[in-house]
């Protein structure tokens, strides 16, 4: 059973130049961990999590003892979002990215989850162009299907 059968196709994917806000967007409107960030023939060029959102939008410097002291309005958090206003994804992505060729096994993406700690893996063909997801909830939900639970 190939990644190609059971990769997610359906995917969030945007220019270098997407601002801060459209990345916030696109993690809302899209049911994917991640955002891609591609080039105009689809090559993908890095991705933006949740976490490196949120990275980009707080403050370094809050540790748990300073978050205790910090006020319970949203102030600082309104200050934060709107100080990254300016930020586009080629500032906020990852750049070191493991991915899987859509001809490869799930054996081998699991392997790859496992070590890496993953929980989505994008899927790029020989030429770097996006073409699919893989998570392991789609792993689980192809393999149930195909032995009919």
């Amino acid at each position: 059973m190939r990644i190609r059968e059971m990769m997610r196709t359906t995917l969030a994917t945007v220019g270098l130049d997407a601002t801060f806000a459209e990345l916030v967007a696109a993690h809302r409107c899209h049911n994917s961990r991640l955002v891609y960030v591609v080039d105009a023939k689809q090559h993908l060029l890095g991705v933006v999590s949740c976490y490196d959102l949120l990275r980009s939008a707080m403050p370094f410097y809050v540790d748990a003892n300073l978050a205790k002291a910090l006020p319970e309005d949203d102030t600082v958090i309104r200050d934060s979002f709107n100080s990254c206003q300016d930020k586009t994804a080629a500032d906020i992505m990852t750049r070191e990215i493991t991915a899987v060729s859509p001809e490869g096994t799930f054996f081998a993406a699991e392997a790859l989850f496992t070590k890496g700690r993953f929980n989505v893996l994008p899927v790029i063909e020989d030429d770097g162009r996006l073409v699919g997801e893989l998570t392991r909830r789609r792993i689980l939900d192809f393999l149930a299907g195909h032995c009919g639970l």
